[in-house]
């Protein structure tokens, strides 16, 4: 296993400052206890953004306005009532006004963003200024809005099978330019960084056309195809790889026993939420196995590991390559 105080330079690269080039005050700031204690509630901030954004952009909504309300009595939530975490807790999970009681989801979407935004702000700030070099803010915040698109994917996708593109699509450009302008704040270089995106996105792209073409069965959305694209452009061809294999193996490992249990992976049915969909109706009452499994929460939760474990997934990636 890869130590810690080898992560500095396989996330950052080579050309990292030392540590005495940077100001002692904002070293000491960096390292107090409770800035670690910041960074999880502006994780739970955008936590809460992202809840928005789940409900919202799937129904053509605006996330901007009007401002979020009770589904019960359609009175807007107090600024003092949408504190992340904390309202949800002293609230009791219920309107101020009416007592409907609003989904434990919404408490679950902070708690895993501000977990994220933690465990980043150790990995790529405080580890690197323990091991000699400068803080990776950057490579935080960028890491950080990676796994926020991650968590929002899953859950449109779990909800309405959808990907949006309005939330992949920018995020790929996003890590292209991070990309182009330091390669050490991913720790990919752009030439990496695009061969990956387009194999991400051509990989699927093309097995959906194959299957299109000759069993006429959408065996894989575009939505994917997109999803693949953010991933590669962040995490590179070993990022790539991780995602698509360790997606596909935790996607059997997960579906296939719920689906003999009778259960169904996803909140809905496809033809519950895309059943007027021309594209994809045709084809709505057979998927590969007959039953059709959104594939993108399987991605997503390999990219996320890829993001808190790539210093142990590279290594393992390279070792079994050498083996080979």
């Amino acid at each position: 296993m890869v130590p810690l105080t080898c992560l500095a330079p396989a996330v950052f690269g080579p050309g990292i400052p030392p540590t005495e080039h940077v100001d002692p005050a904002l070293v000491a700031i960096l390292l107090a206890p409770w800035a670690k204690i910041v960074a999880f509630f502006w994780g739970a901030i955008w936590g809460s953004f992202a809840n928005v954004v789940i409900y919202r952009v799937p129904r053509g909504m605006s996330v901007s306005r009007p401002r979020s309300r009770c589904g019960g009595c359609e009175r807007p939530i107090a600024a003092w009532d949408n504190i992340p975490i904390v309202s949800y807790l002293l609230l009791r999970g219920k309107c101020r006004h009416c007592g409907e009681p609003f989904a434990l989801r919404y408490l679950v979407v902070e708690i895993l963003a501000g977990v994220l935004s933690f465990a980043l702000y150790i990995q790529l700030v405080q580890v690197p200024l323990v091991a000699g070099g400068a803080p990776g803010i950057v490579g935080w915040l960028a890491w950080f809005a990676f796994g926020l698109s991650l968590i929002i994917v899953t859950y449109t996708d779990l909800d309405w099978w959808i990907i949006p593109d309005v939330v992949v699509l920018p995020m790929a450009l996003l890590g292209l330019v991070l990309a182009g302008i330091d390669d050490a704040w991913l720790g990919v270089p752009l030439t990496e960084a695009l061969t990956a995106a387009v194999a991400g996105w051509g990989t699927f792209a093309g097995i959906r056309w194959l299957y299109m073409r000759f069993r006429g069965i959408e065996a894989l959305g575009l939505g994917d195809a997109k999803l693949l694209l953010m991933v590669g452009a962040f995490c590179g061809m070993p990022g790539l790889a991780w995602c698509i294999g360790a997606g596909a193996i935790q996607g059997l490992l997960i579906s296939v026993p719920m689906l003999w249990l009778g259960r169904d992976v996803a909140n809905t049915t496809l033809q519950d939420a895309h059943g007027d969909d021309p594209e994809i109706a045709e084809d709505v009452g057979e998927g590969v196995t007959g039953r059709r499994v959104p594939f993108g929460p399987f991605l997503a939760l390999a990219a996320m590991e890829y993001v808190l474990l790539r210093a142990q997934i590279d290594g393992a990636i390279a070792w079994l390559a050498g083996a080979g």
